[in-house]
């Protein structure tokens, strides 16, 4: 199956399942700032603040792909990965999006800018994007252990997955080895949060 077949079937179960539709994929803190990264997996918040988290990382994500193909600079294969990556991350904001708004709360927005480095080589473009995919699925596994509906982690597990397999590939666009270790480090907020916020803040 295609990374993009994959995604489909993702978004196909966010819409196609009440449940999910309700509540499974929603992500993301309610303010994209440092600070309230920093309240993303401490006790007493619920699930809903937990995955406006994800939504944040996913807003994040999506511009950067934007970015980064309007520079111009991949092209072949690695321009089409890339706008690949781009609509994954598009869609998973939709979802987050409307699984919110069918619990009635209002998602976090986009910001209106984003302090990413410089894109001005291939090189740059291709190590950020891995820190950045690398950075999500360490984020998705730490908040896991606090999630309490089981529909929610369920949903979250889906989303890792992709962006695993655009660490994957970035990783061997870059000539190193696309699964470095048995197994992925978790990461706490204060991790998180050193390589998140200056791009937030």
């Amino acid at each position: 199956m295609s990374m993009h077949e994959a995604v489909l079937e993702l978004v196909d179960f966010a819409w196609s399942r009440r449940t999910l539709v309700r509540g499974s994929m929603a992500a993301a803190v309610a303010l994209a700032t440092p600070a309230a990264l920093g309240r993303a997996f401490a006790q007493g918040l619920s699930d809903v603040d937990i995955l406006q988290f994800a939504l944040t990382l996913e807003h994040l994500e999506a511009r950067m792909y934007q970015d980064m193909l309007a520079t111009n600079i991949l092209t072949g294969k690695e321009q089409r990965y890339f706008q690949s990556f781009g609509s994954h991350e598009a869609a998973h904001v939709d979802a987050l999006r409307n699984v919110l708004n069918g619990l009635g709360v209002s998602p976090v927005q986009a910001l209106p800018a984003y302090n990413f480095p410089q894109f001005n080589s291939r090189e740059a473009i291709l190590d950020f994007a891995r820190v950045a995919e690398e950075t999500g699925v360490g984020a998705y596994q730490g908040a896991a252990a606090a999630i309490q509906n089981k529909d929610y982690l369920a949903a979250a597990g889906s989303i890792v997955q992709v962006e695993a397999r655009h660490a994957a590939i970035v990783r061997l666009l870059l000539g190193q080895r696309p699964v470095p270790a048995p197994t992925t480090p978790s990461l706490t907020i204060d991790q998180v949060n050193q390589i998140v916020g200056p791009i937030l803040s």
